[in-house]
């Protein structure tokens, strides 16, 4: 009688669990055309069905990213709700061979971005970093916060798509990008896990104080 009535209590209990998926998304190409300072670029990722969990993490990955010389530089990247285009689209938003070092302007923020010729000026913006990087190589990473985690999670059941834009604010090697996506169900949180267990440890005195009596 107590294995079985401690079965059916661990059995609710155990099956609070999160289940989820892994999705790995990659532009073509991989190196988005080595970030030319000339341009600006977006990559939409098209066809992003959820299943009807919840976003638990994401990150954006930069491989092997360099500057090609050692003037000041800066990457603006942007999430956006959407792009007009699918896949890798780009355009050209610098001139001069080279471009001056001095011209570092965000083509996805402000004036810049209600005449960016890839997006409408309506489209969800939210910058989430503007590196710069030495001539050395790295990898180079953005873990999403939890508020930026729900705004993709909003832009995505917008449509089920979403899109990056990049500016590169001068000439950036890489080896590729990649985006991973998590996602799961919402488990117990620690005061709910803490009632569950006092309440299996209350059945268990009780059923010891009965079997006594």
């Amino acid at each position: 009688m107590k294995a079985f009535w401690l079965s059916c209590f661990l059995i609710p209990l155990l099956a609070v669990t999160g289940r989820g998926a892994l999705y790995t998304f990659s532009p073509t190409p991989t190196d988005m055309y080595d970030l030319d300072h000339h341009s600006a670029y977006t990559w939409r990722v098209d066809n992003v069905n959820l299943g009807g969990l919840s976003i638990t993490g994401a990150t954006l990955t930069f491989t092997n990213i360099r500057n090609w010389d050692s003037n000041p530089n800066m990457l603006f990247i942007h999430l956006l709700d959407t792009a007009k285009h699918s896949g890798v689209r780009s355009f050209l938003d610098a001139t001069g061979v080279p471009v001056p070092s001095a011209q570092i302007q965000d083509n996805f923020a402000g004036s810049l971005f209600n005449s960016n010729p890839l997006v409408k000026s309506t489209t969800g913006n939210t910058l989430l970093a503007n590196p710069s990087f030495g001539m050395t190589p790295t990898t180079f990473k953005i873990e999403f916060s939890l508020a930026q985690l729900a705004i993709l999670q909003n832009y995505i059941g917008n449509g089920n798509n979403f899109a990056f834009g990049f500016d590169p604010d001068c000439h950036f090697y890489n080896s590729g990008i990649t985006f991973q996506l998590r996602t799961g169900q919402a488990v117990p949180d620690n005061s709910s896990t803490a009632f569950l267990l006092l309440f299996a440890a209350s059945g268990v005195g009780y059923l010891k104080y009965k079997f006594a009596a």
